[in-house]
């Protein structure tokens, strides 16, 4: 899981380091690159993460202390 974890982070910073970037450029391709490529890493981050939560295995019960003897 923990893989998983910094794939997700590595993806979302790349994604906003690609969207800041352009911003800084002046071209009809910035909305495009900003939108698209951006937003896809971003939203592979939020996926991958979301899916690492709800792919867990389920934590095994405590035991309780009138259960031992």
């Amino acid at each position: 899981m923990e893989r998983r974890l910094r794939i997700s982070g590595v993806l979302t910073i790349l994604g906003l380091i690609i969207e800041a970037m352009s911003l800084l450029w002046v071209h009809a391709l910035a909305f495009i690159v900003f939108a698209l490529v951006g937003g896809l890493l971003i939203g592979l981050g939020i996926i991958i993460y979301l899916y690492s939560l709800i792919s867990m295995p389920p934590a095994s019960p405590l035991s309780s202390p009138r259960d031992t003897p």
